[in-house]
């Protein structure tokens, strides 16, 4: 779901003039960041995510990803940000006509532009180094301030999460599946997301986010459960997988659904156990 063109454009001039009224504060204002290059051939049908496959293989693993050297060889990030310029469900709807095919697109949209963000600015200590105008709590210009081309249009990263992903799908799933280039985010994959094995794909991602102590630790000697604020930020989301799954509409109840025998016992023993959100870390996630 996108924002009417007229306010769109409004928030564009908003931002604009917010500034060039801060000079002072380090804002960059808003910028498209442009793939730079021609588009690659369509193939005869669908859509190829075969270059961010390479990108994610090459460049990411369970300890983060080499921006470094995905700085000096952008050349297939930057082709297949060009495709996605260039043909997308909006555009090309007959390219995309089963919702795995859309949701493909989408979640690696927002994976293969976040890299695309990080190495325009790169070197970064974090995403929040990035500034823009009126951007909310401060230090998250990465997400509003920067646009991309996408399905010919332009869009941030924040409306391609929450009015596009979040809304359109109503799939909770999603938090497991993207990436905003922070080490509190869920891991990378190494590998694109792909239309004939996503279901099963988005399954084990889910599985890992609720295995990962990083996201999910219980504390059973103290009855407390500590979750990574994403169960907190995106609560909404996880109370309604999880009903419509028939576990209690709670997050723990969705996290039981993938987290095992720990997990499980920990949910049905709520509400006595305590949830504790952690403090997220933006911190880059630069491969060690």
């Amino acid at each position: 779901m996108r924002l009417p063109t007229s306010l769109r454009t409004l928030r564009i001039q908003l931002l604009l003039v917010a500034a060039t009224a801060m000079p002072c504060c380090g804002a960059i204002g808003v910028r498209t960041i442009s793939a730079g290059v021609d588009p690659p051939p369509l193939p005869p049908s669908g859509f190829s995510h075969e270059r961010l496959d390479r990108v994610l293989t090459r460049h990411a693993n369970s300890s983060g990803v080499d921006y470094q050297t995905l700085a000096m060889e952008s050349g297939d990030l930057r082709a297949y940000a060009a495709s996605l310029a260039a043909s997308g469900p909006r555009t090309t709807p007959d390219r995309f006509t089963s919702r795995a095919d859309r949701l493909a697109y989408y979640l690696n949209a927002y994976n293969a532009l976040v890299l695309l963000g990080v190495v325009e600015n790169w070197p970064i200590e974090s995403v929040r180094d990035v500034r823009a105008p009126l951007a909310p709590g401060g230090g998250f210009g990465f997400f509003y301030g920067l646009r991309f081309n996408l399905d010919g249009d332009e869009i941030n990263l924040n409306d391609l999460e929450n009015e596009i992903l979040r809304k359109g799908f109503e799939d909770a799933r999603i938090h497991a599946a993207i990436n905003c280039a922070s080490v509190s985010c869920p891991t990378l994959q190494p590998r694109a997301w792909m239309p004939e094995t996503l279901e099963p794909d988005l399954d084990r991602a889910v599985a890992e986010l609720a295995g990962d102590a990083r996201h999910v630790r219980i504390d059973s000697a103290n009855r407390v459960v500590h979750l990574s604020s994403i169960y907190d930020w995106f609560r909404e989301d996880f109370e309604k997988h999880a009903e419509r799954a028939g576990k209690a509409p709670t997050v723990l109840g969705f996290i039981e659904l993938y987290g095992g025998a720990p997990v499980a016992a920990a949910a049905q023993s709520a509400p006595g156990y305590e949830i504790r959100y952690m403090e997220y870390d933006w911190s880059i996630n630069r491969h060690k």
